[in-house]
């Protein structure tokens, strides 16, 4: 079935209108033409009305669930039955877990085994963050029993307008209003783009090799095994009101990491196994496994697992690597894994991953926003690697110099220790880390300073937005909280300042507007309370300024913009002042396995060696542009802080 552009585009629209609850409704069309849609009908989700009544037999709320009521459902097909026409699709809306057909979706979808509505096609369409977001159909197959799942691709020859920075480019082109209005409508998809929004080809190939090696649904890699383990723990946890984790691991080093999660832990005796009945989903129980033969023990134990799906206790195994199933087994829900190439004595060692495999659909769409936000993503670069070894089996060093595209740049030991020598030297810091991208070294910096003591979080002027998303997404489990102050507020904020204040975080030239923070008024103040000060300096970079000279103490950079400036470099860095906060931040970094590529630090390296002469001309010529806009009849503002209209034209010169 293909679903024309403006029918599409209206339930999107419904979607958008109902955000963040669920929408739904029928597309109609004639009855003796397989292939019409005409109309789209939304009809009232009364799942609200449900749950108020009766909340032990409807759980769910309009922001996860939908039901049309069956008598206006019947009313409307007479109606349509006169005019000649029938209900061909029927659609609701995902807000903010993607386009998937969920377990719910299928079991409220059929009877008995088969189809509910003989001959109706299901669609499901995401809404990202109150914008459209992708849309799949769902068909019911006789032959298999279960439906088949189609992306609903736009009427177009083309998905995405082609890629700056080559293979491992990062900047996607967008060619004209149209094309991005097609786009923010869910018209369009994208090939192309950033990487943590839109993933690399070599991620998906490489997601979809793993995911049918394991004939799991889904696959989702990481930069590490870590990684993926915490990330997901951290989501059980976040995502229910209560979180019990049993748990049987061979690591020492794991068992202690496991209790920075703040997770109640139980050990499991793998010998002599828990009954089922013991279990509740309700309480909130999670099974951890990590054994030496998994797959053994599977099957071994299917029973057991059999009696675990059927409570609904969700069942992770951590393993070495990841499974070869013939089928995915039953009770099962996740299998997390590291990814790995053969030992050997590579000079460029420590490529790695993590992935998490599972049949369960909601869940991984919402840990895929997840992953967008927190930025713990698996280079290109390794993924293109992996997918090779899991292809041909083989692997040496000319095989990843090539596919990484680093073949023809001057190779070095040690070089993250480089790299944040010289990063050190800039910011004037006592020590740099590294990590996969720039949200995941914000993501290291707030996890590791706020806590359930220390709460509260102050932001001074504007944020990179998916900094906001961070510090505003509050599981189940916390109670955090963010005071944002302007620019102009600075007198308040030793007012503000208590024994639960985490942070303080700024950014030195904040976006869209080009505001700069007085950092040494800031500085002070937090200095004198004891509180960190944390500055994201990307938009500014060392060229133009030292916070750390202020009293910053954590200053970040997204080093894919200006240090890298090739538009083909993953990564993030924290540099820091204090040898007692790097430590800290070392064992954080270390647990969490947030490490980057060691071929990502390659391309880095080789990036940063013309920094400071591309900065002095970013300068020049920024400074010339503002000026010449400033004074062009058909400009009403320029927001750049060279310029004395700008309000922080006399805080920028002091820096």
């Amino acid at each position: 079935m293909v679903i024309p552009e403006n029918i599409l585009a209206q339930c999107h629209m419904h979607g958008v209108e109902a955000y963040p609850e669920e929408t739904c409704g029928f597309i109609v069309g004639n009855r003796e033409d397989q292939d019409s849609l005409e109309t789209v009908l939304p009809m009232r989700n009364i799942m609200n009305e449900l749950h108020e009544e009766d909340p032990e037999q409807y759980p769910r709320t309009a922001r996860d669930g939908y039901m049309i009521d069956p008598r206006e459902q019947m009313i409307l097909e007479r109606s349509l039955k006169k005019e000649g026409k029938e209900i061909k699709v029927i659609y609701h809306s995902h807000p903010d877990v993607g386009a998937y057909f969920s377990e719910k979706d299928k079991e409220d979808a059929m009877w008995n085994g088969k189809a509910r509505y003989p001959g109706v096609t299901f669609l499901v369409c995401a809404t990202t963050k109150g914008k459209p977001d992708g849309a799949i159909l769902a068909d019911f197959n006789e032959n298999s029993g279960d439906f088949d799942i189609t992306p609903v691709l736009p009427d177009s020859s083309s998905t995405s307008a082609g890629l700056v920075g080559g293979t491992y480019g990062v900047t996607g082109i967008l060619p004209t209003i149209k094309f991005i209005h097609e786009w923010k409508n869910g018209n369009r998809q994208l090939e192309h783009g950033y990487f943590r929004f839109v993933p690399p080809h070599q991620v998906r190939d490489l997601q979809q090799e793993l995911s049918a090696r394991s004939n799991g649904r889904h696959a989702l890699v990481y930069c590490s095994g870590r990684t993926a383990l915490f990330e997901l723990l951290v989501y059980l946890r976040e995502s229910r009101p209560q979180t019990n984790l049993h748990f049987s691991i061979n690591s020492t080093f794991l068992s202690e990491s496991l209790h920075n999660l703040e997770i109640p832990c139980h050990l499991l005796d793998i010998e002599n196994l828990i009954e089922p009945e013991n279990l509740s989903a309700k309480q909130g129980d999670v099974l951890l496994l990590e054994m030496k033969d998994p797959e053994t023990f599977l099957r071994k134990e299917s029973e057991w697992f059999g009696n675990l799906k059927r409570l609904r206790v969700p069942v992770i195994i951590f393993a070495a690597c990841p499974p070869d199933f013939e089928v995915w087994p039953g009770g099962l829900t996740y299998w997390v894994s590291n990814i790995k190439t053969p030992d050997s004595s590579y000079d460029i060692s420590g490529i790695e991953g993590g992935v998490i495999l599972s049949s369960a659909d909601r869940q991984i769409a919402e840990l895929t926003e997840i992953r967008k936000r927190n930025g713990p993503i698996l280079s290109a670069r390794n993924a293109a690697v992996f997918l090779e070894f899991f292809l041909e089996n083989k692997i040496d060093l000319k095989h990843i110099s090539v596919l990484s595209g680093i073949e023809n740049r001057q190779k070095v030991s040690s070089t993250e220790s480089l790299i944040s020598q010289r990063l050190c030297e800039w910011e004037h810091a006592s020590s740099g880390f590294l990590f996969p991208s720039g949200m995941s070294a914000i993501f290291a910096v707030l996890n590791l300073l706020r806590k359930k003591e220390k709460p509260q979080v102050i932001v001074i002027g504007l944020l990179y937005s998916e900094s906001y998303t961070l510090l505003m997404d509050s599981g189940l489990s916390s109670n955090w909280e963010a005071i944002f102050l302007g620019l102009a507020e600075l007198e308040r904020l030793p007012e503000i300042l208590s024994d639960k204040t985490a942070m303080i975080i700024t950014e030195t030239i904040t976006n869209p507007l080009g505001e700069v923070p007085d950092l040494e008024k800031i500085g002070n103040i937090a200095n004198s309370f004891g509180v960190p000060f944390v500055v994201d300096s990307t938009l500014a970079s060392p060229a133009n300024c030292q916070p750390m000279d202020y009293g910053v103490d954590y200053v970040i950079h997204s080093t894919t913009k200006y240090l890298s400036g090739s538009n083909d470099h993953a990564g993030g860095v924290v540099l820091v002042k204090s040898n007692e906060d790097a430590l800290a931040l070392e064992n954080f970094q270390k647990y969490w396995g947030l490490t980057i590529s060691p071929l990502e630090s390659v391309v880095l390296l080789e990036c940063m060696q013309d920094f400071e002469e591309r900065m002095e001309r970013f300068n020049t010529n920024g400074t010339a542009i503002a000026k010449f806009l400033s004074e062009h009849s058909a400009v009403a503002h320029v927001y750049h802080a060279s310029l004395p209209s700008h309000s922080s034209f006399s805080t920028a010169k002091k820096l």
